[in-house]
């Protein structure tokens, strides 16, 4: 009896696993296989490009870029983009503003506004099955706001609460500090509203500014997530812009240098010294500093590191025992940008950390400590950073917003790394001592009774 159990309980074990294997095959078969979709770019019926990515994810992100950030703002309008970056989610002529909330939040949906000096971005977070819901309350929010005037009196209590977390942080008041300086025309123009134009921000002014700066031609659309010609059809559909227009502000800037103190009761001193960069328009030489920078150092990657392991880092460890931090800045524009060094410090060992990097800083570019087998893993690093920027969809959407809207066109993956790969030394030592040669700009945040001034760094 026991024998004819384990016989049959046997046997009905193998019929399982026959029928298991049977039935796996067959659903194998039955699964389509979907094919990895090349990035794709096109300009729509109305002049905006659309661009976007289909890699069939479950959440899609949508980004508007529009070429109107700070940058674009005159004496008149001073703090326009923030005020506006403010009032993105009020009442549009087609919804009020708790409508537009409420059809976000029912449909799952997330919105962020961010800007930038030359841009204003708008990213929606969504279910890819709720797409077309979203982009209508995308499209009502970017080309319809109404800015109803006691709307936007309203915003006035959050600019200056935005204003209050910027003036607590350190980092942001140097950078802040460091582009008034260092630019002269647009670029020079903060993020942040100026204290006495808080709340003279009117309707009127918000409309001129959308007016001229709204086009179809400085308008970018990007997806991941979504198919090409649906994305497309819908904002020719939804996105009624005008394609001509007077851009108001400034939109050439010229490097111009300079030094700027800002004295402040902190622990630490913060401090950067730049000189011109290369601008994005110019891929070879912003990849070019791209190398340069891994090659100094950016800083410590982790928590409890000293930061010293790297040529900057070696610098000014031999100038302090108390705790510092210093990497290399390299920031691009479209048609511009800024390179150099960043350095936290005790105020009392400011003196002889700065000028310790700043001597290294000039004689990087004859530095026989960049060989090729330092710029060879330098471009490792800069690939794999390239890489990690688009690891994600949100870190992917905003890259390619950015290159849509300076090239009318995405650079893949592939063709930044062969112009990596094709980098030699000698175009790294050239792009270094072009930059060591520029007339600098400096910015310092603190106790800066021991921080030397530019001319004797010089």
């Amino acid at each position: 009896m026991n024998v004819f159990k384990l016989r049959t309980l046997g046997r009905c074990s193998k019929l399982v696993t026959l029928r298991s294997a049977h039935t796996a095959a067959k659903v194998e078969s039955e699964i389509e296989v979907l094919t990895k979709q090349d990035a794709k770019i096109s300009e729509g019926s109305a002049g905006i490009t659309v661009a976007s990515v289909e890699n069939y994810q479950p959440v899609t992100y949508v980004t508007v870029a529009v070429k109107a950030g700070s940058k674009y703002e005159n004496g008149s309008n001073l703090g326009v983009s923030h005020c506006l970056r403010n009032s993105a989610t009020l009442s549009s002529n087609n919804h009020t503003a708790f409508a537009l909330t409420r059809n976000l939040e029912l449909n799952g949906s997330k919105l962020s506004i961010e800007s930038t000096r030359e841009h204003m971005l708008y990213t929606l977070q969504c279910n890819r099955d709720e797409v077309d819901s979203g982009l209508g309350v995308l499209a009502d929010i970017v080309t319809q706001p109404a800015f109803k005037e006691w709307e936007v009196n309203d915003s006035a209590p959050r600019m200056n609460v935005d204003l209050a977390m910027y003036e607590n942080s350190p980092e942001a008041v140097l950078m802040e500090n460091l582009h008034k300086v260092a630019f002269r025309g647009g670029l020079d123009n903060s993020l942040y509203s100026p204290r006495f134009m808080v709340g003279k921000h009117n309707s009127t002014m918000l409309h001129d500014f959308v007016k001229s700066n709204y086009l179809a031609s400085r308008t970018s659309v990007v997806g991941v997530g979504i198919n090409h010609d649906h994305l497309q059809s819908k904002i020719d559909q939804l996105f009624n812009l005008h394609s001509a227009g007077s851009t108001t502000g400034q939109q050439v800037s010229k490097f111009a240098g300079g030094e700027i103190r800002v004295e402040a009761d902190i622990p630490f001193v913060q401090a950067a010294i730049v000189a011109e960069g290369a601008g994005l328009s110019n891929v070879k030489d912003a990849l070019s500093l791209g190398v340069l920078q891994c090659i100094l150092g950016t800083g410590s990657h982790n928590k409890l590191s000293s930061g010293k392991f790297s040529i900057l880092g070696e610098a000014a460890a031999k100038c302090t025992q108390n705790p510092f931090a210093v990497s290399s800045l390299n920031i691009n524009y479209a048609d511009t940008g800024m390179f150099g060094v960043y350095v936290v410090g005790h105020p009392n060992d400011m003196s002889s950390l700065v000028k310790s990097i700043a001597s290294q800083m000039r004689k990087i570019g004859t530095d026989k400590k960049i060989t090729d087998s330092v710029v060879e893993n330098a471009k490792h690093k800069l690939k794999a950073k390239l890489h990690q920027e688009r690891d994600s969809s949100k870190g992917m959407v905003s890259a390619m917003a950015v290159e849509a809207s300076v090239f009318k066109k995405l650079l893949d993956l592939k063709d930044y790394e062969k112009i990596i790969d094709d980098l030699k030394v000698s175009d790294i030592t050239a792009i270094a001592s072009k930059v060591t040669k520029t007339k600098p700009a400096m910015a310092a945040v603190g106790r800066l009774h021991s921080t030397p001034h530019l001319d004797e760094l010089l």
